[in-house]
Formats: C-alpha cells, sequence, structure tokens
C-alpha cells in the first residue's frame, strides 16, 4: 500500500488548477435524410443557440450472483446501456427557427404536413389520420465537442456523436407578464448509442490545408498545361498522350500495308475500318 508523502504546492497547482470549463462547446444538429431541410444560415442559427447540452453517459447492465461463495453477492456484467434520451436547451430567437424545426420533424415524423407547406393543411379536419414514417428517413446525428480555451495550443478535444438521434418530446416553454426572459426551448432527443473521440486539433487543420492546398495546385498546374500547350489557333495539343493512345498511334503507323488483325475487340473492330 502506499505511503503518504508530502506534495509541493507546485505540483498540485500544476495537476489541479487547470479544470476542464462547462461553457466551452459546440453542438451541430444535422437534419434527417428525408425530413425538413433548413437554410444554411438557419442551421448556423440553430447550432449557435444551444444554451445547454449534457454529455452522455452509459452504464452496465449486470445478473446478481447470491452464495456463489459463501457470505458474498456478486455482479456480472453483460451488456452496456446507453442513457435513454439527452436533452437540448436553445435559445430562440424572433424568427422562430428552433420551434418551427423541430416541431416541423417532429411532424415529419408523425407524418403530418409540415407547418410551411401550405398546399396540405388537411390535419384541422376531424377526420384527419396520419402515419408515422419509417425510422431510417428521420433519424439524424448529432454532435457535441468538448474542447477549452486553450485547444489550438493543447492539441485535443472530445467528439461525442449520437448516432440514430431523433426528438422524442420538446418540453413546455410558459410565458407570462411578469418581468421578462429569454424563451427557452427544450427537446429531448432519443439515440441507440453515442460514439466517443479524441480528436487532434492541429492534424485536422494540417490534413484540411494539405487537401485544399492539394486541390488549389493541381488546378494550377492543369490551367498551365493548357495555356503551355495550345498550338497558334488556341487548339489543345496533347504532348503527354497515354499508354492506350501511344499503341493505337503505333498500331496505325506500324503495321504494313494489306494488314488485317486477328485480334478480337476494339482491335479488329478497328482494323474493319481501317483496311477497307
Amino acid at each position: 500500500m502506499p505511503k503518504p508523502i508530502a506534495i509541493l504546492m507546485n505540483e498540485v497547482k500544476t495537476k489541479l488548477l487547470a479544470p476542464s470549463l462547462t461553457s466551452q462547446y459546440t453542438v451541430n444538429v444535422y437534419t434527417p435524410l428525408g425530413g425538413p431541410q433548413l437554410p444554411e444560415h438557419n442551421q448556423d442559427v440553430i447550432n449557435l443557440s444551444c444554451s445547454e447540452a449534457s454529455l452522455p453517459g452509459s452504464n452496465l447492465m449486470t445478473h446478481e450472483l447470491k452464495d456463489d461463495f459463501v457470505g458474498t453477492t456478486e455482479k456480472i456484467a453483460y451488456r452496456k446501456a446507453y442513457d435513454a434520451t439527452a436533452s437540448f436547451t436553445f435559445y430562440v430567437n424572433t424568427g422562430y427557427n428552433v420551434i418551427l424545426f423541430f416541431e416541423d420533424w417532429i411532424r415529419y415524423i408523425a407524418g403530418e404536413p409540415l407547418i410551411g407547406d401550405k398546399e396540405n393543411t388537411d390535419n384541422r379536419a376531424p377526420n384527419f389520420v396520419h402515419r408515422t414514417q419509417f425510422k431510417k428517413y428521420y433519424k439524424s446525428q448529432i454532435v457535441i465537442n468538448k474542447f477549452e480555451k486553450n485547444y489550438e495550443k493543447n492539441g485535443t478535444y472530445l467528439e461525442y456523436s449520437f448516432i440514430d438521434a431523433y426528438p422524442l418530446s420538446i418540453n413546455s416553454m410558459p410565458v407570462s407578464y411578469n418581468s421578462s426572459e429569454l424563451l427557452k426551448c427544450t427537446v429531448n432527443y432519443t439515440f441507440t448509442r453515442y460514439v466517443l473521440a479524441v480528436k487532434n486539433f492541429a492534424a485536422t487543420t494540417s490534413s484540411n490545408s494539405a487537401e485544399s492546398s492539394s486541390n488549389v495546385s493541381g488546378s494550377i498546374g492543369s490551367v498551365e498545361n493548357f495555356l503551355n500547350n495550345t498550338d497558334g489557333n488556341g487548339n489543345y495539343v496533347n504532348t503527354n498522350p497515354s499508354n492506350t493512345s501511344q499503341q493505337i498511334d503505333k498500331y496505325m503507323n506500324d503495321k504494313p500495308t494489306g494488314y488485317n488483325s486477328p485480334s478480337t475487340g476494339s482491335i479488329k473492330e478497328m482494323g474493319k475500318y481501317t483496311n477497307y
């Protein structure tokens, strides 16, 4: 067993006085495959409006064994289980983008007409019926990135990906004549599982930069190749033909007169039209 030891204050400050803060995070809500699609600026508004979120948890489901050993009770794990729901709270702007988006999402799941669909407004009819959609059309993904203020120097952040997520309910939003407060909309998501990954900020940035630079250099090289290989009339001349074109040119230039190729396929067809 370890013995008590004295720890210097400098070590305590180094190890303990760098806590993670709850206010450093981002949320990305992705639209479902077949459901309501929002313009890009509205999607950014929804992502930035998330004022509260919860990092997901998990637990182990166990069997209980009694008296397998005298006087002891054991719990044996047999499955990993995830939280049933995840709650996200959003600020509501004057355009009500958050409320309209999630209401439309739930309407789409239930098979009801969307709010902005002017052609289908028969959900007020007394004999209105609806049929729910298949899950593959309304499920989506939510990603929470947890980082710190010095994430560029620290270089890492946590990425929580909620798989097969969709809104299960929208909490009621009380309004009153009391002192005004910010209107918030809380949406409860259900999901099958989550995936936790540790991302390297520097590696992600460098890979994106390298990909962008390679695309730019490739485009510049194509333009330079076109400008450097044009004749006087402005027509493009291929100065670096492929292996296939070289073989065809060699066949056309080197074959003896009256030669009929015994080959099949494209070469035979070519000989049929060149040896008439």
